[in-house]
């Protein structure tokens, strides 16, 4: 009898086999992936990263006098229509301009905030030229924890100052998600324009944090007013 000729599979076997070998090997991921997954959740749930502060600064600074490199007859001739924004100013006299901080933490547990720092950029000469614009009905801010700026000293100190119901606050200062606070930084240039940044310091869970407010990289400024005339802006019709 002749021999039968060699069986050889056929492309369908091949296929099946192809099929259960990758269905065991995704078998086999799958629950390492789920397991790495799930570990990954429960560090974070189980030991989540210290808390830190948020803190905004939503309006920059605020004051009731500025600088602006306008001539004194162009202010009169188009008080509202001058293009540069100015520099705030303080000529020593009534509301200082302010830097108010906002301070709060995302998550209920609290934040001990251990201090602010005052760091000069730079400190130049008040600008010869421009008018020095006064603003009406203006007045302080509300609601805020007071603190005296000297930015004409060195090292510069941030100082605590009695608020209108005659309490004062220092650090260290607890702040948490519920419990927020608001300090406001009075600066006092001096006679001098100055450009600089502040630090907010704070400790969470035993470690220390911090951030840098920059102004987005720009810093902030402020300038005392020098013997340059003053402007009083009308009232708006």
């Amino acid at each position: 009898m002749p021999p039968y000729p060699p069986r050889t599979p056929s492309p369908s076997r091949h296929r099946a086999q192809w099929i259960a070998f990758w269905l065991a090997v995704l078998a086999g991921l799958v629950p390492t992936v789920l397991l790495g997954w799930w570990g990954w959740v429960w560090g974070k749930v189980s030991d989540p990263e210290p808390p830190g502060v948020t803190v905004h600064h939503s309006y920059g600074i605020v004051g009731c006098v500025r600088y602006t490199d306008a001539t004194l007859d162009e202010m009169r001739r188009n008080p509202y229509g001058t293009a540069d924004p100015g520099v705030d100013a303080y000529d020593g006299e009534g509301y200082p301009p302010e830097l108010v901080l906002t301070l709060q933490t995302p998550t209920p547990k609290a934040v001990v905030v251990t201090g602010v720092k005052v760091k000069v950029l730079k400190r130049a000469a008040v600008p010869n030229s421009g008018v020095i614009v006064v603003e009406r009905a203006c007045g302080g801010s509300m609601m805020t924890r007071p603190f005296d700026v000297d930015l004409s000293k060195y090292p510069v100190k941030v100082l605590p100052r009695a608020a209108d119901d005659g309490t004062t606050v220092d650090f260290p200062l607890k702040v948490s998600e519920s419990d927020p606070e608001q300090l406001g930084l009075e600066l006092d240039p001096g006679d001098w324009h100055v450009r600089f940044t502040v630090e907010v310091e704070w400790v969470a869970d035993g470690e220390r944090g911090s951030k840098v407010l920059d102004n987005n990289g720009r810093g902030f400024e402020v300038t005392g007013t020098g013997d340059l005339p003053t402007y009083m802006m009308p009232e708006r019709r």
